[in-house]
């Protein structure tokens, strides 16, 4: 080789390398979704594009059509040798819009990702390195559908909007609800004087926070309306477990109240089941029941409630026991007192009263079970009868009832109930 030729050769490998087919916008590459590709981007240039994160620096072009409809279609560099970046844009070439811009999302490595992506739309990628680093790595793009939103439909449940508009509801377990920032559930329940009621949620709170409230409406119903802070009788507030409320409802008759399920992230949508136990219509008492009851001879366990008015100067009560065997007899008890005591005097049933204990008894009082197995009596406030007469009722007593009843050969008695009087 002459003298020429080797100076020549020296100054051909001496010189700049040859810019890659890709190394500006107009030479982006197309890429096939599930293809893994290898790039260097050690010899590319910086393009006249400037970085929006990460300081980009020298950089290589690839373009993506993307081929199916409410799609998420992911760029990424993950498991290359260096500090890569990647920027989404789309539009073409010296009009682009940037969509994403990403340095460090595996390791040092990158993702974007464009969604909600519609079946032909062109994204143009570029991929540089942190702070102008380059070498060696791979780029893969991947598209998928996107799962169907679950607030898309409306559940089994809706339209329930706000309070006015709240779904009524009774004990059970319901399925596959769903829940957004923008559209809040509500639920009308009824809780019987004396029950409680137990509501649970059943949520991933990864797809958002979903709140439980429980409200008396005739007071003050809706977070959109009160705020977090309102009057809610109970709430589940916590930021990342189901939730839950329990409440018991001592008002002394039965209460109409809305359950609000509340999601709490900004723009979320979540799916949930919700169990209710204590919801219904009540049985119209004015007290509360207590006390274990055991069945009698009709296989059922008889019940008492008092009816009316617990306002003294009212002076209208009256008991009534359910499921008493027909045609059999029975009388009242009253004391300030509740106790326990089971099969007083052979009896099948248990006594729920203790301290000074009166009977009604006197001419009349004592009654027989009608053809709906009911055990009636008004009874007199100024004359609840004790051991030793009779007493008037005042303002804030706290009277105790219980039904003896006969059931054929034996007797058996009700379960308890209570009665604040104002």
């Amino acid at each position: 080789m002459n003298k020429t030729s080797v100076l020549l050769a020296a100054a051909v490998l001496a010189g700049p390398a040859f810019a890659q087919a890709n190394d500006d916008c107009g030479g982006a590459i197309a890429l096939t979704a599930g293809s893994a590709t290898p790039f260097d981007t050690t010899a590319a240039t910086t393009s006249a594009e400037t970085w929006t994160c990460a300081l980009g620096g020298i950089d290589l072009w690839y373009t993506y059509t993307s081929t199916m409809d409410n799609s998420t279609v992911s760029i990424e560099t993950c498991g290359s040798s260096y500090d890569t970046a990647i920027e989404i844009f789309t539009g073409t070439c010296g009009a682009l819009t940037l969509e994403s811009c990403n340095d460090d999302a595996c390791g040092v490595q990158s993702t974007a990702t464009a969604e909600s992506v519609t079946a032909g739309t062109t994204f143009v990628f570029r991929v540089g390195g942190f702070n102008g680093a380059a070498g060696l790595g791979t780029i893969m793009i991947t598209e998928a559908v996107n799962p169907p939103d679950p607030c898309d439909n409306p559940d089994s449940l809706e339209s329930n909007t706000d309070c006015a508009s709240a779904t009524p509801l009774g004990d059970g377990m319901f399925m596959g609800l769903n829940v957004e920032e923008a559209d809040n559930d509500y639920y009308a329940v009824t809780v019987p004087n004396g029950g409680t009621l137990n509501v649970d949620i059943f949520f991933d709170n990864g797809l958002g926070d979903v709140d439980l409230y429980l409200w008396d409406p005739s007071v003050e119903c809706d977070t959109n309306v009160a705020g977090t802070g309102g009057a809610w009788l109970e709430r589940g507030f916590s930021a990342s477990d189901d939730e839950t409320v329990s409440y018991l409802n001592a008002t002394g008759m039965d209460q109409d109240l809305i359950i609000e399920v509340d999601m709490f992230s900004a723009g979320a949508c979540n799916v949930y089941d919700m169990t209710i136990v204590g919801a219904g219509m009540g049985d119209g008492g004015i007290g509360t029941s207590y006390c274990m009851t055991n069945p009698n001879s009709t296989g059922a366990a008889a019940s008492i409630i008092a009816t009316g008015s617990a306002t003294v100067a009212d002076n209208d009560v009256t008991l009534v026991a359910s499921d008493v065997p027909t045609s059999q007899f029975g009388f009242f008890l009253a004391s300030l007192n509740q106790g326990f005591v089971a099969n007083p005097g052979g009896s099948d049933g248990n006594l729920c009263l203790g301290g000074q204990i009166g009977r009604f008894t006197a001419p009349g009082q004592i009654v027989i079970a009608d053809a709906m197995g009911q055990l009636t009596l008004p009874i007199d406030l100024n004359a609840i009868p004790t051991p030793t007469g009779s007493t008037a009722v005042a303002p804030g007593d706290n009277y105790n009832f219980q039904a003896w009843y006969r059931d054929g050969a034996a007797s058996n008695l009700t379960d308890g109930y209570t009665v604040t009087f104002n």
